[in-house]
């Protein structure tokens, strides 16, 4: 974009302002979707030190990036136009008037764009006087470089021997690309955008003109210089069930009366231009609190199409239903009960609004709930925190800072989960316990540190030995400079069942300042009967991923507890999509863990012999997305307030002591990755004994 003033011709007023925002439209994520500043350019040049070698270094720089990215790109020039012949001469800061060595070759420099290998195209705004004359050679394209592999799009301002007046062209192009075209489609073509600023009127007494030419035998899609404002999602309205029941709540502020652009209506909303022209009508409220709650509305409703735009077309890997029902249980675990059963684009529409609309706490910025939601599908899909869509969408909204801040809070979890401790009791046999426990130290799926400890084999041995596990993964935990929280305990099934490690006392509770998660033993070492347990336990897990249904787990009862062998073969039909969980305790729980764990990855069941009530697993269905952690944390807040039920620190906390009368064993993708480097070691580790004794036997010493 380079709107630039020559002061041998005259300074044109405003011409800076109609730059700024021709340049804002075509990079905003909802309208031009344009990169914008790049950290070793800028797209923006404005003013009287814009030289001509800077103009033409700037534009055939941009054009070597787009290349490189296989990109569109579009160039913008706006300031004063000087004929010669058939060419347009574009006047710099340092031009001299009837001088064309000192001005820019307007045609001659889109040929050389054109001729740049890797670049999908070419879009050109030309505003200025005579500005017909812009259009480059293009019949000699077939004998370039490319050989007429690429394809422009020029609209020009004005006629090849007409004025142009007050940047009249560049104005009605943003009005154009900020209100869209009704029917236009999806994005908007330069020849729609051509006939509608004709149409318009805002350039009257300027030619509009516009040439094209495409020989590009790859391209993907039509050029287009700006979505479309106006264009409804096949999915549904531009707003979905949420923002249109706020807006609603705005609307009936004003009495009934209709407002001055005729919406009267949410699904009369069709795009932002709708929501524009209700403001003159809201911001009239008498009252200022109304007031400031109905332009408030308006803004999140503005905030929700920009967000959408952004992540319709997501810088990262494929956004799927499942992922953005994840992700905004993460960020809003309340939101999971009350959004509507839409998928696909209706459902990210839906997750948005709800995000600005409901989840935002008091005296919090709308911005916040959305910023966390963007930086963790961010992390999901492979989405650097530089990316330039992100940061342009976080600026449009002004939540760079709520931004910052959400990438540093994920920064500080991932930093607390860097370290695992993992203390295996495999080498027990049934329900006693071992001589011997095995711990490693992981620093993310690495294994940093090994050593078996031994120990009496009862209870009170392995409990005694579990402090020194723990201070010996404490002093490597300093020397890698990150804290360890995690402790993963692998147990038999019979020893699960009976056990609560996170009791052991060595002074202190174990789990007191770590989160203890119980896991299967067996999966390090399956024994022969159960071989393939842990493929098995991986498409579980993925098949719990992926299942959009808000219930997590299967609720078995009495009968089928009684029955279980029957029980069992049903669990074992197919891939399970949801944890098992038992509403009682079987008195013969311990036998049943096995074929229970066999059966899935992931296992619940009561403390005690009370049943578990529908508000606990309704709480376990909102926050599953928190779990394992925060069975750990529950079972802080119980041990806290033992002794005294009304001294809970918070709702939250009081909320959470729900599911402390729960056990589970959970085994999730990093239990079973840690399981399979553990088989791949012990097979490298036989296969080198097995190559050892064939030596020894072939070349005795």
């Amino acid at each position: 974009m380079i709107g630039a003033q020559c002061p041998a011709l005259g300074l044109l007023p405003e011409l800076e302002q109609a730059a700024r925002s021709l340049h804002d439209t075509l990079t905003a994520p909802w309208a031009g979707a344009c990169e914008k500043d790049h950290p070793e350019r800028t797209t923006l040049r404005c003013g009287a030190d814009v030289t001509q070698a800077e103009v033409e270094r700037a534009v055939r720089e941009a054009g070597r990036h787009a290349a490189a990215e296989g990109a569109v790109l579009v160039v913008a020039l706006l300031g004063h136009g000087t004929p010669g012949g058939t060419s347009l001469y574009f006047a710099a800061g340092d031009s001299e008037p009837e001088n064309p060595t000192k001005m820019v070759d307007v045609g001659s420099l889109l040929s050389q764009l054109l001729d740049t290998p890797g670049l999908d195209g070419v879009i050109a705004l030309v505003d200025t006087c005579y500005a017909g004359n812009a259009a480059p050679d293009l019949k000699s394209l077939a004998g370039g470089i490319r050989e007429g592999d690429t394809r422009l799009a020029l609209l020009m301002g004005a006629g090849a021997k007409e004025e142009a007046y007050e940047l009249r062209f560049s104005r009605t192009l943003v009005k154009v690309c900020g209100e869209g075209i009704e029917g236009a489609g999806e994005t908007l073509s330069p020849a729609a955008v051509a006939d509608a600023v004709r149409t318009d009127g805002g350039a009257e007494g300027q030619a509009i003109l516009r040439t094209e030419f495409d020989g590009a035998q790859l391209a993907q899609e039509r050029l287009w210089l700006a979505r479309n404002a106006r264009h409804s999602t096949p999915t549904g309205p531009l707003l979905g069930p949420v923002g249109a029941e706020e807006l609603a709540r705005a609307l009936e502020r004003l009495g009934g009366d209709p407002d001055s652009s005729g919406v009267s209506h949410p699904a009369k909303v069709t795009g932002l231009r709708d929501l524009d022209s209700l403001k003159p009508a809201l911001s009239a409220l008498p009252s200022s609190a109304e007031r400031a709650w109905a332009l408030g509305v308006l803004d999140a409703l503005r905030d929700a199409v920009r967000t959408t735009a952004l992540l319709t077309a997501w810088p990262g890997a494929d956004l799927t239903t499942p992922l953005l029902r994840r992700t905004l249980a993460e960020v809003s675990p309340a939101s999971t009960a009350t959004l509507p059963e839409s998928r696909g684009t209706g459902l990210l529409r839906d997750a948005v609004e709800h995000l600005l609309l409901r989840s935002p706490r008091a005296g919090q910025r709308r911005t916040v709930p959305l910023a966390d939601f963007v930086a963790a599908l961010a992390r999901d899909t492979g989405v650097d925190p530089g990316t330039p869509e992100l940061r342009r969408w976080a600026a449009d909204l002004d939540a760079e800072i709520d931004l910052n801040d959400a990438f540093v809070r994920q920064a500080d979890r991932t930093r607390d989960t860097r370290l695992r401790l993992v203390v295996s009791l495999h080498s027990a046999v049934g329900d006693d316990w071992p001589e011997s426990l095995a711990a490693w130290l992981l620093d993310g799926d690495a294994v940093r540190h090994h050593e078996e400890f031994p120990c009496d084999p009862d209870r009170t041995g392995v409990e005694g030995r579990l402090g020194t596990v723990l201070r010996w993964a404490s002093r490597h935990a300093r020397v890698l400079g990150a804290p360890l929280y995690r402790v993963e305990i692998a147990a038999p099934a019979p020893l699960l069942v009976q056990w609560r490690p996170e009791e052991t006392d060595f002074g202190m509770r174990l789990g007191a300042d770590h989160d203890v998660v119980l896991r299967w033993s067996d999966r390090i070492q399956p024994p022969d009967h159960l071989w393939w347990i842990n493929d098995r336990a991986r498409k579980a897990l993925e098949a719990m991923r992926a299942c959009p249904d808000g219930t997590r787990a299967d609720w078995l009862g009495e009968s089928d507890t009684r029955q279980f062998q029957e029980t069992y073969g049903r669990l074992m039909s197919g891939p399970r999509t949801r944890a098992v969980a038992l509403t009682h305790r079987p008195s013969r729980l311990k036998d049943m863990m096995e074929r229970l764990l066999a059966a899935s990855p992931i296992v619940l069941w009561p403390d005690d012999e009370a049943s578990v009530p529908d508000d606990v697993r309704a709480y376990l269905d909102t926050h599953w997305h928190l779990l394992p952690a925060e069975f750990c944390r529950a079972y802080r807040d119980k041990w806290s307030t033992c002794g005294d039920p009304a001294g809970a620190t918070s709702a939250a906390a009081s909320d959470r002591r729900r599911l402390a009368g729960l056990r589970t064993v959970w085994d999730g993708p990093e239990w079973l990755e840690f399981c399979t480097w553990f088989e791949q070691e012990q097979f490298t580790h036989e296969a080198a004994q097995e190559e050892s004794a064939t030596t020894d036997g072939e070349y005795p010493t």
